[in-house]
C-alpha cells in the first residue's frame, strides 16, 4: 500500500478550479475553430454498440485536444490524484466527462474505481505515459489494469496543421492553433490477455511496447492523413 495523498488546501482547490475553468473556455473557443477531421472512430463504436468496455489511451501531450473526440459519449478519464489531476478533473467536468482520479495505493483500489466507472460509461480515457512520463514510455500499471479488467485498447491520436508545442515540458505538450486543420485518428483495438498483473516483467513489457508501437504507427498515419 502506498502512502495516503497529503490533502490539498483550500487554497490549491480553488487554485484548481480556476485553471480548469480558464482552459476549459479557452479550449472551448479553440475547437470552435478547428476544421476537424475523425477517422477510424467505428473501432470505438463497434466496440460500444457491441457492450464491450473500452480503454482510449494516448500519449499525455496529445491529450488537451482529444476533449473535442467523444463528446456525446458517455465518457470516463483516467487522472492522478493529484494538484495537475485536479485540473484535468474540472476541465474534463466542463466537457461531460466523468474524472476517476486514481492514487498511487496499489492494485485492489484502483481496480475497484476502474470497475464502478465502467457502470453506465461507454469508454474511458488514459494518458499512457502520463502523469509524470517518461516521454512516450507505457506505464506497466496501464497494461495490467486494462488487463485485470478486461477492457479492449483502443489507442488514439491526432495531428494539426499548425500547433504550438511545449518544448519545455516532459511531454511536449501540444495544442492545435486556431483555425488549425486537425486530424484525429483512433487505432484497430488491443485486446489484452488477462492475468497480466501477476505476469513476468518481460511478459508486461511485450504488451506495452507492442501498445507504444501501436500509438507510435497511429501517430504516422495521422501526420500523412494531413
Amino acid at each position: 500500500m502506498g502512502a495516503a495523498p497529503r490533502r490539498r488546501s483550500v487554497k490549491e482547490r480553488l487554485l484548481a478550479w480556476a485553471m480548469g475553468w480558464a482552459w476549459s473556455l479557452g479550449l472551448r473557443l479553440q475547437l470552435f475553430s478547428w476544421r476537424k477531421e475523425v477517422h477510424g472512430l467505428r473501432h470505438l463504436d463497434d466496440l460500444i454498440a457491441a457492450g464491450r468496455p473500452a480503454l482510449a489511451v494516448f500519449w499525455h501531450g496529445k491529450y488537451s485536444p482529444l476533449f473535442a473526440l467523444l463528446r456525446g459519449r458517455r465518457g470516463v478519464a483516467f487522472t492522478s490524484l493529484s494538484f495537475r489531476g485536479d485540473v484535468i478533473a474540472r476541465i474534463c467536468r466542463h466537457f461531460g466527462y466523468l474524472p476517476v482520479q486514481l492514487a498511487d495505493r496499489g492494485r485492489e483500489e484502483s481496480l475497484e474505481l476502474m470497475r464502478r466507472s465502467l457502470v453506465g460509461s461507454e469508454v474511458c480515457g488514459i494518458a499512457v505515459d502520463g502523469p509524470l512520463g517518461p516521454y512516450h514510455l507505457v506505464k506497466r500499471g496501464v497494461v495490467r489494469l486494462a488487463s485485470e479488467v478486461g477492457m479492449a485498447v483502443v489507442p488514439v491520436t491526432f495531428a494539426a496543421r499548425r500547433s504550438t508545442v511545449n518544448e519545455e515540458r516532459w511531454d511536449r505538450f501540444e495544442v492545435p492553433k486556431l483555425f488549425s486543420r486537425v486530424v484525429f485518428v483512433l487505432g484497430e483495438p488491443l485486446c489484452l490477455p488477462s492475468g497480466l498483473w501477476d505476469a513476468e516483467l518481460e511478459e508486461v513489457d511485450r504488451w506495452a511496447d507492442r501498445l507504444r508501437e501501436a500509438l507510435d504507427d497511429l501517430d504516422r498515419e495521422a501526420e500523412a492523413l494531413l
